[in-house]
This record gives structure tokens, sequence and C-alpha cells, in this order.
């Protein structure tokens, strides 16, 4: 019998994700890990979440890790959606974003979790916004790496009633790293820009747009000097 079918449909495969219990996240887990002891054992911990982290990018399709996943996040199906920023989004900004966009056109706000993978390894759900009027979801926001497309799951509660970033990986050791990483980050006392702040500080989609164009000009320019 082939690997397919001793694993079942698509379906069945589907089924069964969903209603496996879901394991503890790093965020759970924070009660039994201690901080490092030494700055060497912090940048140890930092090494091997660099493992994890340095290949995130939107997933290409819905598969178990990601039903998993998301199971933990909100009982709702993922969904992917393209991106379809104004000129004058915000970096960082959705929620901000949305906002200013219903002021535009109406609609209400949407909130849930933006997904990022490093398949097989690690997972993330970022809090996002996006904007719907009932029938069409569209995210109005860009993401700064480039990319054209992202996965979105939502859920009942406003942007600011759930963590901004839930972690997970799929072995219970790099978990227990994370849990170490979020436990320091706590210990920091890192200051937030106001929505204000953040609305005139940061850059919008023509700026970033712009940038894109100019960059592969001056790295010509470069190989051309050299």
């Amino acid at each position: 019998m082939g690997q397919a079918k001793r694993r079942g449909t698509k379906e069945d495969r589907i089924a069964e994700a969903q209603a496996r219990k879901p394991e503890k996240t790093p965020r759970q887990l924070q009660g039994e890990v201690a901080l490092p002891k030494s700055i060497k054992e912090a940048k140890k911990i930092e090494k091997r979440l660099d493992r994890l982290w340095s290949n995130l990018t939107t997933p290409t399709d819905i598969n178990d890790q990601i039903l998993h996943f998301t199971k933990m996040l909100s009982n709702e199906t993922p969904i992917f959606l393209n991106c379809k920023p104004e000129l004058w989004s915000r970096q960082t900004c959705c929620d901000l974003n949305v906002t200013k966009y219903i002021q535009d056109h109406g609609g209400r706000m949407l909130c849930g979790y933006r997904i990022w993978y490093n398949e097989p390894l690690y997972i993330e759900g970022e809090r996002h916004a996006v904007w719907t009027d009932g029938a069409e979801i569209r995210d109005v926001s860009y993401v700064e790496s480039g990319e054209d497309k992202i996965l979105f799951v939502p859920d009942d509660k406003t942007f600011s009633d759930a963590p901004r970033k839930i972690r997970y990986a799929f072995n219970h050791a790099d978990n227990l790293i994370i849990a170490q990483h979020e436990a320091m980050e706590q210990t920091n006392c890192a200051r937030t820009m106001s929505p204000q702040e953040a609305w005139e500080t940061m850059p919008t989609y023509e700026q970033w747009l712009k940038e894109k164009r100019i960059m592969p000009n001056l790295l010509l320019k470069t190989k051309v000097l050299l």
C-alpha cells in the first residue's frame, strides 16, 4: 500500500489535524523554564533560534502542521489573501491602515493572525488586521519583505485583545528554548510608539516602492564601478 493510502485522503488528514489536541505553546511553557544564567548562555539560545527564524515566509499551501497550529489561534479556517495596499499604507501599521480605509470606504476591521512558516521546523502567528465589508476581505497593508500574499486566520477578538505574536516549534526542546527567549523579552522595557507616532514615522507603501526602484539602480552602479 502506498504512503498516500496509508495516510488517508487529504480530507481525512485535515480532520485528524483539526481534532488533534495542541501541545503547549512557548508562552504557556514560560513557567517551566529559567532565565539564562550568563550572556554566553543567552547567545547560545539566540543562535539556536536563528535556525528557526532565518527562513520564515508565507506558506505555499495549508498542510497538517499549519492546521495544527492555527487551531491554537482560532476556530476559523485560514485563508490566503493578496496584499492590496494603498499608496498611503504605513509599514507595520495594519490596524491603523484598516482604520483609515474604513473612514474612506466604510466596512469594518477583521482581526486575526498572519502566518509565517519555516517548514517543517517552526511557525508563528503575527497579530494582523484586514478590512471587510462582509462579502470581500482585503489586506490593505504591505509586507516589507515584498511578499504579495499572506495566510490569514481570523478570530473574534479586537486587535489589542490578543498577543502580538504567538510562536510554536514542532519540537518540544525548541519550544523550551523559545520560552526562555520570551521570558527574556518580558524583562526588557522596550518603548512602543503611540499610534500617532507610528503613523507619522513609518514609511508609506509609496516610499517603499520608490526605495525598491532605487536599490537595483544603486546595485548596478556599484557593480559598474567595481
